[in-house]
């Protein structure tokens, strides 16, 4: 029998990253490499591997925020999540919040369950559960309780729930919640109730609010049930306010709404690419829709901006036919230019990245040489550039770094992209 399991069970390195320490997993992944063995599917079942056992031995605070970084790799992994999820620490709690998301939990048992918990991470599942009408109350009660995960969850749910009855309640959250990202929630799920009342009551905190805010603001005011009602029109008031990466959000947010006039709003994202700040070029550069003037604007920005806006806009011309091999050959002389500078640094990286991307594989070698590199995330971006360059082999170096939280990025990374469309 222990045969006939062996035999139909994964394979070294697979099997080894489930059960294996840490140096037989590296041993046997470049065993693997060196006998050719490691293809797209083998590299694939390995990061499944890597990320079912880091799942599974994730502890504490800094395992649940190790998980909920895989979201973004949930399906392939939902098996391993449900086992997980059926113990009853903060690492559960968070793989249940994610199943909720994917509607693979039972939300009215969960939310019985966990209402009243002492656990806030527990009733943080509860808050997430309870998006049905007959829910509101309970809803509500979450949008003041005192742990910060459960308020992030009440507001997730009441952005689902769109009930008009929370409006006010939302509001006054969205005016003095003191965590930001429960703040920015609250605004969102006030714009999704819509209405002349949220439109203005989100104008009046616009006057005090940070950028961060202003942009979750934007954002409210975009979703339909805002947009008529008078977000339209605050959305252009916030576009001619000035500088900033809000004002820079709304001149997007009304270049790419139906029905509207996107010629002015084009026109600022221009200016932003050609006179704005660093930080607003970098947006603008990242965002505005292509067209023949905008085009010209970025093509001048690739000759004259700093030498990391100069790879970010060579990587919007390289999707430009007409540009491409221009553009691509300018990315290869960064990638390639000896930095003397962080600044210079952080250029040849994002180029290097930019390259991969576009399969580019005269990036290859310097990739495989990033993968020892001492920091952490140049050797993430080489993994995902060999990824993206189709070399799985060499990538699964990185699944048996000896950072955890970078071997479970890259699986999930690897996750993902085999999931993608092509």
């Amino acid at each position: 029998m222990v045969l006939v399991l062996a035999a139909c069970g994964p394979k070294p390195p697979a099997r080894t990253a489930l059960t294996g320490n840490l140096a037989e997993l590296k041993r046997d992944i470049q065993s693997a490499q060196r006998a050719g063995k490691l293809d797209q599917d083998a590299v694939v079942d390995l990061a499944r591997a890597v990320a079912e056992r880091d799942l599974t031995a994730a502890q504490g605070s800094s395992g649940a925020l190790r998980v909920r970084s895989l979201r973004s790799c949930a399906r392939p992994l939902r098996s391993a999540m449900e086992r997980r999820a059926r113990q009853d620490d903060d690492v559960a709690a968070e793989l249940t919040l994610i199943l909720l998301e994917m509607h693979d939990a039972e939300k009215t048992e969960l939310l019985h369950r966990y209402a009243r918990s002492n656990s806030g991470a527990w009733r943080a599942v509860a808050a997430r559960a309870a998006e049905r009408p007959i829910d509101t109350d309970m809803r509500k009660s979450y949008f003041v309780d005192p742990d910060e995960r459960v308020r992030r969850a009440a507001f997730s749910s009441a952005f689902s729930a769109r009930d008009p009855g929370e409006l006010e309640a939302l509001l006054e959250a969205a005016r003095v919640d003191p965590d930001p990202q429960s703040q920015s929630l609250a605004i969102r799920a006030a714009g999704r109730i819509g209405g002349e009342r949220a439109v203005l009551a989100l104008a009046d905190l616009w006057a005090r609010a940070d950028d961060a805010t202003r942009i979750a603001i934007v954002d409210a005011w975009t979703e339909p049930a805002s947009f008529v009602a008078g977000g339209a029109r605050e959305l252009e008031r916030a576009a001619e306010s000035g500088g900033g990466l809000a004002p820079l959000s709304a001149s997007y947010a009304l270049a790419r709404a139906p029905g509207t006039d996107s010629s002015l709003s084009n026109a600022r994202l221009r200016r932003y690419i050609a006179d704005g700040s660093d930080d607003e070029k970098r947006l603008a550069l990242g965002i505005a829709p292509m067209n023949s003037e905008t085009e010209a604007v970025i093509a001048k920005a690739a000759k004259e901006a700093s030498p990391e806006l100069r790879v970010l806009a060579l990587a919007r011309l390289s999707s430009v036919e007409a540009r491409r091999a221009e553009a691509m050959r300018q990315l290869r002389e960064i990638a390639n230019t000896k930095a003397t500078s962080e600044s210079d640094l952080r250029a040849q990286n994002e180029a290097l990245s930019a390259l991969a991307q576009a399969g580019d594989s005269s990036v290859k070698a310097a990739l495989l040489k990033n993968l020892a590199d001492s920091a952490v995330e140049t050797r993430a971006r080489a993994a995902r550039g060999l990824t993206h360059l189709g070399d799985y082999s060499d990538a699964a170096t990185a699944l048996g770094d000896d950072d955890v939280n970078l071997r479970s990025e890259v699986a999930c990374f690897v996750l993902s992209h085999e999931a993608a469309p092509r």
